[in-house]
């Protein structure tokens, strides 16, 4: 299947699961992962709290409350005890983490923002680009990048 941009807000979209960028201790304060649990409510806090922590690189799954997905998949992007920001290897691995685990959930659509691009600060184009590269090798699911503004989307020109 193919790789299809969305602009706008990815709390809005209609697929099996959402991924959130967060931070290892999934505490969900800012940025996207605010958004989420604003949209879909504070059972993905709870359910966080529950988790407690997940490694940069790696994916960590909850249930999406309200949301219209049935899943919301943390990918953390930064650890906030170690002063930590992950880097792109981190940021395909999270990538590769999370599609790893739509599977497992019998996810068949998932959509992403462009992970470290935010707070973390990594450049977008070369998120676009590395989180593309991982993307493109899962034909199996129905995937969305979400481009939340004009910077997103001028990131993801030409790469989809």
């Amino acid at each position: 299947m193919a790789i299809r941009i969305h602009e706008g807000n990815i709390t809005e979209l209609d697929v099996d699961a959402i991924v959130n960028a967060a931070n290892t201790e999934l505490q969900h304060g800012g940025g996207v992962a605010a958004a989420i649990v604003r949209a879909g409510g504070r059972v993905i806090q709870e359910e966080s709290n529950r988790v407690g922590w997940c490694d940069l690189g790696k994916a960590v799954a909850t249930t999406a409350g309200s949301l219209k997905a049935k899943h919301v998949i943390h990918v953390p992007t930064i650890d906030y005890r170690s002063s930590v920001r992950a880097s792109l290897p981190y940021i395909e691995a999270g990538t590769q983490a999370a599609l790893a685990l739509a599977r497992e959930l019998g996810a068949r659509s998932i959509a992403f923002p462009l992970l470290g691009a935010g707070i973390v600060g990594l450049p977008r184009r070369q998120v676009a680009e590395a989180m593309v590269r991982v993307l493109q090798e899962a034909s199996d699911l129905e995937i969305v990048v979400c481009a939340y503004g004009r910077a997103d989307k001028e990131a993801l020109e030409g790469l989809v």
